[in-house]
């Protein structure tokens, strides 16, 4: 587990010429006797791993399980601590990328719009400049109002016609541009959200 060979540590006292500490296992609190020189061993009553711990003249044993806890946890805030920052960079983007495609969106409807004004206008423009011409040249009263009644009437339903065929890019709310970033920015605050728990919970 720590790359290192385990010593087996029977409840009978070692015969060597070093110290032998007498302790109790920190799992099943079977009496042990290990030599100073034993550092990780597992307990031949109940089969746990454990560790020598020397700290100020003080000799206890401490189950190996806590340890690679402790150790997890130092992991699991670096890789938190770490992940914060990439994960509010990619944040950035995804809104920067968000923000282009609603303008672009906005754009594409705002220049298909004025295309359709402006087709609208100019065939108003050139029946109300033809139509009078045009009427003018005959000469008989009769076709004369008929053919002005037929120009007026025209100049309301031509450019109608003209304003409901031009063609509008397809329908697609800006909601529906932006609802994969939205997705995409969903994640990654969760993700945040959740890093951040980490480093707040888990010490340095």
């Amino acid at each position: 587990m720590y790359g290192q060979l385990w010593l087996w540590i029977a409840p009978e006292k070692r015969e060597s010429g070093l110290p032998i500490y007498s302790l109790s296992c920190a799992n099943c609190s079977a009496p042990l006797e290990i030599g100073s020189d034993t550092e990780r061993f597992i307990c031949a009553h109940c089969g746990s791993a454990q560790i020598l711990e020397r700290q100020g003249g003080i000799i206890s044993l401490k189950k190996v399980e806590h340890s690679l806890h402790a150790i997890q946890r130092g992991t699991d805030r670096t890789a938190a601590e770490l992940a914060i920052p990439r994960l509010t960079q990619e944040k950035q983007q995804i809104l920067a990328l968000r923000a282009q495609a609603l303008e672009a969106h906005q754009k594409k409807r705002a220049h298909a719009r004025g295309r359709r004004l402006k087709l609208t206008g100019i065939s108003f423009l050139v029946l109300l400049l033809a139509g009078p011409t045009a009427i003018n040249q005959i000469k008989m009263t009769a076709i004369n109002t008929a053919l002005t009644l037929a120009w007026m009437l025209s100049l309301i339903v031509i450019p109608v016609l003209v304003f409901l065929k031009t063609r509008m890019p397809r329908s697609t709310s800006a909601q529906q541009v932006i609802s994969d970033y939205d997705a995409q920015l969903a994640s990654i605050e969760a993700h945040l959200q959740a890093n951040r728990a980490i480093v707040s919970t888990l010490p340095s």
